[in-house]
């Protein structure tokens, strides 16, 4: 059994790390998606990938906090749902709405995907089911609860809408890449990792400790570096790329 006090301070130095980590990440572009490479070793259908890389998120989280000893109160089954929701859609309606038939990624990239899931998961999951402050059913009216909410629905709503998108740029069994329009797009490049990181920082609004903070904060320094990749290649790509776009922070980066 790990003690509240030995949790907060995994997440802190999770955190230091992302901290630490960010300047790398910055300069490496992750091999998969449009960036795929075999340089990276041994593939696998990209597909299968994504769903081997996301899923123990979703196993994980929900596996701790259903077995641990705290409460379900209204606040807890709230920040429960948003995870699973969150975690169903990532892990298993995504990958199978992508159209990505004969792409694939690095098992390397992967593997070091579902490690990342699996601190992010473990951590938030054995904070909200075993060793966390019991949330109080007051707590759902509560500033921090109710602007954290507000802020991940407006990051889901983002992320939902830039995903389809995204998948409807190959309807009709259209082949290669598209400069996706409208919404977000029109300003940014990556409107889904900004919806993401958007996303996290609400639900560590909500949930208010170090373990969702270390998660937004791991969020954040994936995924930028990974918008700031795609947008250098959109550049790169297609001529007349729109010149006014950011990466992923609209007007600003």
């Amino acid at each position: 059994m790990f003690s509240a006090s030995t949790i907060e301070y995994l997440a802190i130095i999770w955190i230091i790390i992302a901290i630490l980590v960010f300047p790398v990440l910055l300069k490496i572009t992750a091999p998969y998606g449009r960036h795929t490479t075999s340089k990276w070793g041994p593939m696998i259908d990209n597909k299968l990938g994504w769903i081997l890389m996301e899923v123990p998120s979703l196993i994980i989280f929900l596996t701790l906090v259903l077995t641990g000893s705290n409460s379900f109160t209204k606040p807890l089954w709230v920040l429960f749902g948003i995870w699973a929701i969150h975690y169903f859609n990532r892990s298993i309606i995504f990958p199978l709405r992508t159209r990505t038939k004969g792409k694939k990624m690095p098992v390397l990239i992967v593997l070091a995907a579902v490690f990342f899931n699996l601190v992010n998961a473990s951590l938030n999951g054995y904070w909200l089911g075993h060793v966390g402050p019991e949330y109080p059913d007051s707590y759902l009216i509560d500033p921090r609860f109710i602007i954290g909410a507000v802020i991940f629905i407006a990051g889901f709503m983002i992320n939902q809408f830039a995903d389809k998108k995204l998948i409807g740029l190959r309807k009709g069994g259209k082949q290669g890449y598209f400069v996706p329009r409208g919404g977000l797009f029109n300003y940014i490049s990556c409107p889904n990792h900004f919806g993401e990181i958007i996303e996290w920082t609400g639900f560590a609004v909500m949930a208010w400790n170090y373990p969702a903070t270390s998660f937004a904060v791991w969020t954040a320094a994936n995924l930028i570096p990974r918008a700031m990749s795609h947008h250098k290649w959109y550049k790169n790509y297609f001529k007349d790329y729109p010149k006014n776009r950011k990466a992923v922070i609209p007007f600003l980066y």
